[in-house]
C-alpha cells in the first residue's frame, strides 16, 4: 500500500528533503507527519487531507464548498464535531455519509453509536470542520461561552454585581453612617479616619510582610539546562496557545515573531487568534500573514459583554492542546515558556493546575510612568505573588502569561465573561475548589501604557475588577472562609479587598496626616485620641518608608543599576496618587457600567521591541512583504469560500 509520504511526493507537494526532515522529527517528537508537515508550513490542510483520501481510498467532502446537510446537524453536538473532528454530512439513499479527518477508531465507533451501521465515510479537514461549526453554531457558542460560568455555578459569576443581602447590608451600613453624621458630626469624622487609619495599616503591614517573606529568602533558581535537556519532544504535550486581540493590527508581526521564537515543537502548538468578527483591520491582517506553524484565527461572534474573558472563552471551544495558556498581543515570551510549564506539570503535586508566569516590560526606561509601572510589576511578579505562594494565600493571576490545565478550567466553569479580571478572579476560584497555582520561573515582557490616560484606563479596570472579584468571593463568607482556611481567606482580604478600600481611602489618611503636621494636633476635635493622631502619622511614614524599601530593594536584589531607575525609586510615593485617582473612576464604573472593557491599546507607545530579544531575523515579519492571503496557503482561495467567510 502506498504511504502517505509517497502520495504527498508523487503530486509534488513535498519535496525528498522535507519528508526525510519531517521523518526525523517524527521520530523525535512523536507527531504525526502530517501535523509535522503543516507545523512546518510545508503543507496546507487542503492538500495533505486530499492526500490522505486518496491514501485512504474514499472521497474527499470539501465542507466549504459542498456544505453539509443542515437537516444531519445538532447544535448539542457542536463540541463533539470539533474534539473528534467529525460530522455528518449527507445521505446517498439509506447511508448516511460522515465526514472525518482520520479513520480513527474511536471517532469511527462514536459515528455508529450515533448513527447506526448504515454509514460511510469520506474524509474532510480539520478547518472544513471548524469553519462549518463556526458558520452553523457560531452564535451558540457564544452564548454557551458568555454564559456557561453563570449557568453552573451563578454564585460566582460577576453578572450580578450585587446580591440581595449584599444591597441589604450596604444601605444599612450607608443608613448607620448618615445617622451618626447627623446625630454627631464629630463621632462621624471619627469613625471614618479611625476605620481608614486602621485598614491602610493593616494592608500595608500586610503586604511588606509577604515582600519580606520572599525579598529575605528568595526561591532558588531552577537548573533549567539540566532539567529541560531531559525532556524529549516525544513526551511534551500539545498547548493550545489563545490569543485574544480586538484592533490590534499593528502588534501582529511582533506577536507572530515572539510566538515563532518560541522552544516548543511546532507539530504541537495549536495557536488560536481569537479575533472579533467586526474588527476588519485586524481580520485582513492576519490572513496577509504566512506564518510556519500551526495556528486558527478564530471568529469571535459579536456579544455583550465585550470583553477578554469572552473571547478567550469562545477560543477554547476549538481548542486542541492538553495545557493552555494566554499572551496578549503586545506579548514576548521567553522562548522556554512553554516548556518550564509543561515540566512543572509533569512534576509537581497533582493539585497544582495553574502556573503563572513573571511579567514585566520591555519599554520600562521610556519616561517616568513607565519606570514607575516596571518598578510596580518588579515588586508584584517577583516579590509578592511568591510571597503569597509560600503562605498558601490565593495568587490572583496576571491577564497573560497564565498556563492552566484544559479539562480543570473547563471545571472550574471557565473565565467569568463579566469579570473584568478575570485572571484575579479565576486564581480565587480555583483555590477556593482545592486546586493550586504556583509562579513560574520565566518571564514575559509587555509593552507599558506610557501616557497617564492610557494607565488610569487600564489601571481603573484592574481595580473594577479586583471589587467585583471580592463581592463576588465574600457572597458567602463563611463558605470562602472553609474553602481557603483562615490564613487564605485573611490574605484574600487583605490583597484584594484592602487593596481596593486603601486605594480609595488614601487620600483621607494623607490629608489628615499633613493636616495633624500642620496644625501641631490642633483639629479642633477634642474627643479624637491620641492614638489616631499617631497612627495617621505612623501611616504616612509607613507609606514612604515601605515604598521606598520595596522599590529600591526591588531595583538591588535584580542588580539593576540605571540611575533613572533609582530616580523612579525616589519618587515611588507619588504613584501611588495615581492608584487613588483611578480606583475613584473604578468605583464609579462599577456602579454605572460595571461589565465595559475598557480596551488598553498596544503598540501606542512608539517604543520599539528590545533589539536582543532572541529572535531570528527570518522570524520578524513585515506586513508589507506578505503577499500571500492566509487562506491560499491552505487552497482555500475560492469564490465558494470568500462567500462562506463573509457570511460568518
Amino acid at each position: 500500500m502506498e504511504l502517505i509520504g509517497d502520495i504527498l511526493l508523487r503530486r509534488a507537494l513535498v519535496t525528498p528533503a522535507q519528508i526525510e526532515s519531517a521523518l526525523a522529527m517524527q521520530k523525535y517528537s512523536g507527531n504525526r507527519l502530517g501535523d509535522i508537515l503543516i507545523g512546518q508550513g510545508v503543507l496546507g490542510y487542503y492538500a495533505l487531507y486530499h492526500a490522505l483520501s486518496e491514501y485512504y481510498r474514499l472521497p474527499f467532502a470539501d465542507l466549504l464548498k459542498d456544505p453539509p446537510d443542515l437537516a444531519l446537524l445538532d447544535e448539542q453536538k457542536a463540541l463533539y464535531y470539533l474534539t473528534l473532528r467529525a460530522m455528518p454530512w449527507r445521505r446517498d439513499g439509506d447511508c448516511l455519509i460522515v465526514a472525518l479527518c482520520d479513520m480513527d477508531e474511536t471517532v469511527m465507533r462514536w459515528a455508529k453509536k450515533q448513527y447506526g451501521e448504515h454509514i460511510r465515510f469520506a474524509i474532510t479537514s480539520p478547518l472544513d470542520i471548524r469553519r462549518s461549526v463556526e458558520l452553523y453554531f457560531g452564535l451558540a457558542l457564544e452564548s454557551d461561552s458568555r454564559l456557561s460560568l453563570w449557568r453552573k455555578l451563578p454564585h460566582m459569576s460577576a453578572r450580578r454585581t450585587l446580591y440581595t443581602s449584599q444591597k441589604i447590608g450596604l444601605l444599612a451600613l450607608a443608613g448607620a453612617i448618615s445617622y451618626i453624621a447627623i446625630t454627631s458630626p464629630a463621632l462621624a469624622v471619627f469613625l471614618v479616619c479611625a476605620i481608614c487609619n486602621v485598614a491602610y495599616f493593616a494592608a500595608t503591614i500586610f503586604k511588606c510582610a509577604i515582600y519580606a517573606k520572599e525579598a529575605h529568602s528568595p526561591t532558588p533558581p531552577m537548573p533549567w539546562d539540566k532539567l529541560l535537556a531531559g525532556m524529549s519532544d516525544h513526551d511534551l504535550p500539545t498547548y493550545t496557545i489563545i490569543v485574544p486581540m480586538y484592533k490590534e493590527a499593528e502588534s501582529l508581526p511582533q506577536l507572530l515573531a515572539a510566538i515563532k521564537a518560541l522552544d516548543y515543537p511546532p507539530s504541537k502548538l495549536d495557536i488560536k487568534l481569537a479575533l472579533e468578527t467586526d474588527d476588519k483591520e485586524t481580520l485582513r491582517i492576519a490572513q496577509a500573514l504566512k506564518p510556519h506553524y500551526n495556528f486558527e484565527i478564530i471568529r469571535v461572534p459579536e456579544g455583550r459583554p465585550r470583553t477578554k474573558p469572552r473571547a478567550c472563552n469562545y477560543a477554547l471551544r476549538f481548542a486542541k492542546g492538553d495545557l493552555v495558556c494566554i499572551f496578549d498581543a503586545d506579548d514576548l515570551p521567553e522562548p522556554q515558556q512553554l516548556k518550564k510549564a509543561a515540566y512543572g506539570f509533569k512534576t509537581l503535586p497533582e493539585n497544582v493546575i495553574c502556573q503563572q508566569a513573571r511579567l514585566n516590560y520591555y519599554n520600562a526606561d521610556q519616561n517616568l510612568l513607565t519606570r514607575f509601572f516596571s518598578l510596580e510589576y518588579t515588586i508584584l511578579f517577583d516579590f509578592l505573588l511568591f510571597g503569597l505562594q509560600r503562605l498558601g494565600i490565593p495568587i490572583p493571576l496576571g491577564g497573560t502569561s497564565n498556563h492552566i490545565m484544559r479539562r480543570q478550567l473547563e471545571e472550574l466553569g471557565e473565565w467569568d465573561p463579566y469579570n473584568v479580571t478575570e485572571d484575579a478572579d479565576l486564581g480565587t476560584r480555583l483555590t477556593s475548589r482545592g486546586f493550586r497555582t504556583v509562579m513560574l520561573d520565566s518571564d514575559t515582557m509587555e509593552e507599558a501604557p506610557a501616557y497617564i490616560g492610557m494607565w488610569i484606563r487600564q489601571r481603573s479596570r484592574w481595580i473594577k475588577g479586583y471589587m467585583q472579584t471580592w463581592l463576588v468571593h465574600m457572597r458567602h463568607p463563611l463558605r470562602l472562609y472553609r474553602s481557603l482556611g483562615a490564613k487564605g481567606f485573611l490574605g484574600f482580604q487583605c490583597f484584594v479587598g484592602l487593596s481596593c478600600f486603601t486605594f480609595l481611602t488614601a487620600p483621607v489618611v494623607w490629608a489628615l496626616s499633613l493636616w495633624w503636621i500642620a496644625s501641631g494636633s490642633e483639629m479642633g476635635f477634642a474627643q479624637f485620641p491620641d492614638w489616631l493622631a499617631a497612627l495617621t502619622i505612623v501611616n504616612l511614614a509607613l507609606n514612604l518608608a515601605s515604598s521606598w524599601y520595596v522599590a529600591f530593594y526591588s531595583l538591588y536584589s535584580r542588580k539593576n543599576r540605571a540611575p533613572s531607575m533609582y530616580a523612579a525609586a525616589f519618587l515611588y510615593p507619588l504613584y501611588m496618587i495615581l492608584h487613588s485617582i483611578a480606583s475613584y473612576k473604578a468605583l464609579w464604573q462599577l456602579i454605572v457600567k460595571p461589565h465595559f472593557w475598557e480596551k488598553t491599546m498596544h503598540g501606542q507607545s512608539g517604543h520599539a521591541r528590545p533589539s536582543d530579544y532572541p529572535v531570528d531575523s527570518d522570524s520578524r515579519f513585515r506586513l508589507e512583504s506578505c503577499s500571500i492571503p492566509l487562506f491560499e496557503s491552505v487552497g482555500y482561495e475560492s469564490p465558494q469560500f470568500v462567500k462562506v467567510r463573509e457570511k460568518a
